[in-house]
């Protein structure tokens, strides 16, 4: 175990001087147990006096977030508890009495936590002392373990990947929480440099799928971090420290839960696949419910709700990260919010036409029946996308987006249902078009039968034929952009096919060769 660094002043370390009282740090678990009697619940008080004397041989360390713990260079011992209080000095000196402290050599320290009364009966089912939870930290080769052996010497370079990524985890997260009495390990800055190169990649190669713990814009941020503390400036700093601490235990616990060392590339990939998969399918409707719901779909709503059930179903498929979620979350919103307003603006334009419309005097009473739909169908498109648009725009977090995607996918109807209700907006408004439109052909053939003189049935007629070239030409407009993004495979032209038909029937009946491709003409 190597010195303070000279840089390691007040306020970050303390020695034999009074200070106030710190609470207790949390403490950890050990296979190591050991039990001392005598002791009761009350030496676990907090502090309340402020002058109180360290202990000597003792140095208070200060955490950049201002807790304190305490090291014995001597003794090669930290510990987390007020050793300033004579029944916690006592306690602590018990626990390191019981620790082979004689084995440990160069850069090697112990972590002593002790625990009172009522966890000691929960792990030894004894009837007094307490226990302690010791982990062996070695910062020559960057491990810590509850185990002694494992870190002793060189013995965790004969570590499998998996115990191995296991005591670095140990050892990055204590560090996070140690800082101040030792120095940034060299290696900290080359595996923090080659673990986010490699995020990097990964963000790169495999996009949203990518299931490293952060997106690549993280990644640079992160590097440029990782660069600037890396000067010289910040050779003493003790947030450099904590930082890189924090930085690597996240990829030694992200290397955990990827089985780092373990699977083959196969495995490896077949892991990934089971885990980016849906634990559980979607609600699916009874058949005859499902029947009936599709008779909506396609019918009364036009097909519109596919559309906004694929979306959902996208919106909902994990792909890796977390941020990810929240993206699509955010990207799902954002996109409804659009139509939503898109719709509204041509509803509020189609129920100002529809009221005038209404307003004229002399109009049929099936165009006003009509007229009369489209007014409330309008209606009915607005009400639903306001509504829908601050529903939405009110739950933004990804809490929210788990609890959205949870109801969506459990209820009676399912994905199905809630598409018919996205979509209300776009097929009300469909629908309100359609109402109008009709009113407004009952008008103009109302004038057919009420007009008098040759000029008034042309003028007439010749708005219905107009009417009736723009509906054609509105219907194939919509079929085109309907089909348009389905690929189409080339049809065969009718004369091609007439003397491929010819051609066969001769060679059959023996009235002649059968001709060869280049000799039919394509037209």
């Amino acid at each position: 175990m190597s010195d303070p660094a000279p840089g390691f002043s007040p306020p970050y370390t303390y020695s034999g001087e009074p200070t106030l009282g710190a609470k207790m740090d949390d403490v950890s678990r050990s296979s190591t147990l050991f039990s001392l009697g005598g002791v009761d619940d009350r030496c676990f008080s907090t502090i309340q006096e402020e002058t109180l004397a360290i202990p000597e041989g003792w140095t208070m360390c200060v955490h950049p977030q201002g807790w304190v713990y305490f090291y014995n260079h001597t003794l090669k011992v930290v510990a987390d508890h007020n050793i300033r209080l004579p029944g916690i000095l006592e306690i602590t000196r018990q626990s390191y009495l019981g620790y082979p402290l004689s084995e440990l050599t160069e850069g090697m320290e112990v972590h002593l936590h002790v625990q009172a009364q009522k966890i000691a009966d929960k792990f030894k089912g004894n009837n007094g002392g307490i226990a302690t939870f010791n982990l062996t930290i070695n910062h020559k080769h960057c491990v810590a373990s509850y185990e002694i052996a494992d870190v002793m010497g060189d013995n965790s370079c004969l570590l499998g990947p998996q115990r191995l990524n296991r005591c670095r985890r140990l050892y990055w997260n204590y560090l996070w929480n140690h800082p101040s009495h030792v120095t940034t390990p060299p290696r900290a800055i080359e595996d923090a440099f080659d673990s986010l190169t490699w995020f990097y990649t990964d963000n790169l190669i495999s996009g949203q799928r990518s299931t490293v713990p952060f997106s690549k814009l993280e990644c640079e941020e992160l590097s440029r971090v990782v660069k600037e503390i890396s000067r010289p400036e910040n050779e003493k700093s003790i947030a450099k420290t904590v930082f890189l601490a924090w930085l690597l235990r996240e990829v030694c616990s992200y290397r955990d839960a990827e089985n780092w060392g373990q699977l083959t590339q196969k495995e490896s990939q077949a892991f990934r696949r089971e885990k980016l998969a849906p634990s559980h399918a979607a609600y699916q409707p009874p058949p005859v419910l499902l029947g009936i719901l599709m008779f909506v779909i396609n019918v009364l709503c036009f097909g519109i709700p596919h559309t906004y059930r694929a979306h959902v179903k996208m919106t909902s498929e994990y792909r890796g990260r977390l941020s990810s979620v929240q993206k699509n979350w955010e990207n799902y919103i954002e996109r409804l919010v659009r139509e939503y307003s898109h719709f509204l603006l041509i509803s509020t334009v189609l129920l100002s036409a529809t009221v005038g419309f209404l307003a004229v005097e002399g109009i049929p009473e099936g165009a006003q029946v009509s007229a009369t739909i489209s007014t409330f169908a309008s209606l009915g498109s607005i009400i639903v996308g306001v509504f829908s648009i601050w529903r939405h725009q009110a739950n933004t977090s990804t809490a929210d987006s788990f609890t959205y995607m949870h109801n969506v996918q459990h209820r009676y109807l399912g994905l199905y249902g809630h598409a018919i209700m996205l979509s209300l907006p776009p097929t009300l408004l469909v629908w309100a078009i359609l109402t109008f439109t009709v009113s407004v052909v009952v008008y103009v053939m109302h004038g057919v039968n009420a007009s008098e003189g040759t000029w008034g049935k042309i003028s007439t007629w010749t708005v219905l034929a107009i009417f009736i070239i723009l509906f054609m030409a509105v219907l194939l407009a919509l079929y085109t952009f309907s089909i348009i993004w389905k690929f189409q495979r080339r049809s065969v032209k009718i004369w091609y096919r007439i003397c491929s038909i010819w051609s066969n029937t001769a060679s059959v009946m023996g009235r002649g060769p059968q001709p060869k491709p280049r000799d039919i003409v394509r037209v």
